[in-house]
């Protein structure tokens, strides 16, 4: 079942994220979320951070979790949202050669690209994804 459907558990969460309602995507009650989800929410609820400017708690909770493309995605655009564009470039960069098939990796990677001016490699990124709505270019 695809998780963003009408049946889907993150239907609501994504829904917040994407209308701009930042904090209750943070608030949201994940509790009763499957396992194959936890991961999807915490990275829209990271996201929720980063979009309220609350990069430096971001990189703090993701500190350490870098073998975790997901996670190591959200790293990056912190650290471009925080103005470390050299380390985002490089995270970013190692990310989109070892895991292009990644929807994070794709949609956040892309972001930073293109934040740092490298559209073609951006598109590139972006262009592997597979039904992935956010990549979809």
């Amino acid at each position: 079942m695809d998780p963003f459907s009408a049946e889907g558990e993150l239907i609501n969460i994504h829904n917040a994220f994407h209308q701009g309602q930042y904090q209750e995507v943070i608030d949201f009650d994940t509790s009763a979320l499957s396992s194959e989800n936890h991961l999807p929410a915490r990275v829209l609820k990271l996201r929720a951070k980063i979009a309220l400017g609350q990069t430096d708690q971001v990189l703090s909770d993701v500190d350490g979790e870098e073998d975790t493309p997901d996670l190591a995605a959200v790293k990056a655009l912190a650290q471009q949202t925080a103005g470390d564009s050299e380390a985002a470039l490089k995270l970013t960069q190692d990310l989109a050669e070892n895991y292009p098939d990644n929807a994070t990796v794709q949609a956040l990677g892309g972001t930073v690209l293109q934040a740092q001016g490298s559209s073609e490699e951006a598109l590139a990124l972006l262009a592997k994804h597979q039904g992935n709505l956010e990549a979809y270019v």
